[in-house]
């Protein structure tokens, strides 16, 4: 009857294909090794695995990422419109606009101020912060010692105490490695800070006149013993 050969043609098919299935797995040949990639690719594959980053240089000349003929538009085309906006800032007795490159990237933010000038590079650039991967002549960054500043300068400096607006500043690097050469377009500059925890006497030694030059040899600097703070670039006026 239908209602019983059916059903039993059904089981007799799925028992049927259970043995197939079944002597399939027992005679199906073992998987093939992998075959081992030649090594020439391997290196290939891990040379390309490795990537090389070059940390944001702060320095003059061909290496620079601005020069004095530079504008707002180029560094726009350069960089792209969206990575840079004008910000206000203190400066001296007043404020100045600058315009910030990577603002809400603390590792490679950097101002810009143009100080008046209504075309080519700006006067002044500078990039702090204890985030800031900047990287100076001599591989200065930000949190640099004393000591460290003067092995890249080959000798002492000469900066400002610590009293007034310009407090930090280097003034002269006195003939060192980091002294402009003929023909440079702009100057490194360094702003150090008094560190934390340093005693109230030693800072009074290096803050007592504001108009007081200090060299960084001296044993007033030495015990003050400042770090960096800021990574620049001072532009000459080519007036």
């Amino acid at each position: 009857m239908p209602t019983t050969r059916f059903p039993l043609r059904a089981a007799l098919l799925a028992s049927i294909c259970s043995l197939a299935l079944a002597a399939c797995q027992d005679t199906a040949p073992e998987p093939a090794a992998p075959v081992a990639a030649p090594e020439a690719d391997v290196a290939a594959e891990d040379a390309t695995s490795e990537i090389d980053v070059k940390l944001p240089q702060m320095v003059c000349g061909a290496d620079a990422f601005i020069g004095p003929d530079d504008t707002r538009e180029s560094l726009a085309a350069r960089f792209g419109a969206e990575n840079l906006i004008e910000e206000e800032f203190a400066w001296v007795d007043s404020s100045e606009m600058a315009l910030v490159l990577f603002p809400s990237e603390p590792a490679s933010r950097v101002e810009m101020f143009w100080l008046d000038k209504t075309s080519g590079g700006p006067r002044y650039v500078r990039a702090g912060g204890a985030e800031s991967q900047w990287i100076g002549p001599g591989g200065l960054f930000v949190g640099a010692t004393l000591a460290d500043v003067e092995a890249a300068n080959g000798g002492p400096f000469e900066m400002m105490g610590f009293q007034n607006h310009s407090a930090g500043e280097v003034t002269d690097w006195l003939g060192g490695a980091l002294a402009a050469k003929p023909g440079d377009t702009c100057e490194f500059a360094l702003v150090l800070t008094l560190p934390e925890g340093v005693s109230s006497e030693a800072a009074a030694a290096v803050s007592g006149n504001p108009d007081t030059y200090y060299r960084s040899d001296s044993p007033e600097m030495r015990a003050a013993n400042p770090s960096v703070d800021e990574l620049a670039l001072s532009f000459f006026d080519p007036a």
